[in-house]
């Protein structure tokens, strides 16, 4: 199954019918061709009154990968990073709280842009990279262009003992450890795929 993020709604790839549609709400599509997916995401992006829509074809890679050439695709890598005293990394970009992460370099490695990212928004440094969490994907529109991001997570480990620095050309305004059990209000405002990281990184 694939999962994509359009903000606080979700699109899923499917290839059982009846397993998805006996235990969950939403929009149920069978592929037929991507003129017609196209359509069909407009009509999503549009009325909100579906929260989930599945789209259904028997070789879900395939439908995917359809899917995906109606989007940009920008590939990206970030970081969720704890320190030992029961504390993880968050960062605030543009009023909503985030993890550090950012588009990869020309041929750059995910694991090696996900390190250089979390050291240039956030400051910090002594970083070990230990596995990789989760991918995300996820949508938005610059200038009228429809972005697919693609974003590569990975659990990084650190001392703690040194205080971040939000990188501010980058719409960053607060960089801070923050403790496991004070979450909540990290959560109330950020991005399904933040919570989505958060959950298989065994956070929340």
């Amino acid at each position: 199954m694939y999962k994509v993020f359009y903000n606080d709604r979700t699109v899923f790839f499917i290839d059982n019918f009846e397993k998805y549609f006996d235990n969950n709400e939403g929009l149920f599509y069978k592929y037929k061709d991507r003129v017609q997916l196209s359509y069909l995401l407009e009509l999503f992006s549009s009325v909100k009154g579906f929260k989930n829509l599945y789209i259904f074809h028997e070789d879900i890679d395939f439908c995917f990968t359809e899917f995906c050439t109606l989007f940009t695709v920008i590939e990206a890598a970030g970081g969720l990073v704890k320190a030992p005293d029961n504390k993880i990394l968050v960062i605030n970009r543009r009023g909503f709280w985030d993890l550090p992460k950012g588009k990869l370099e020309l041929q750059e490695k995910p694991e090696r842009g996900a390190m250089r990212e979390v050291e240039e928004e956030c400051g910090l440094q002594n970083l070990r990279l230990s596995s990789l969490i989760e991918t995300t994907f996820h949508t938005y529109t610059i200038e009228d262009k429809n972005i697919l991001k693609k974003t590569y997570w990975y659990e990084m480990l650190h001392d703690g003992n040194q205080i971040p620095v939000p990188q501010l050309q980058e719409d960053i305004t607060e960089a801070k450890w923050i403790n496991k059990s004070n979450l909540s209000d990290v959560t109330k405002n950020t991005y399904l795929s933040i919570i989505e990281v958060l959950k298989k990184g065994k956070v929340i």
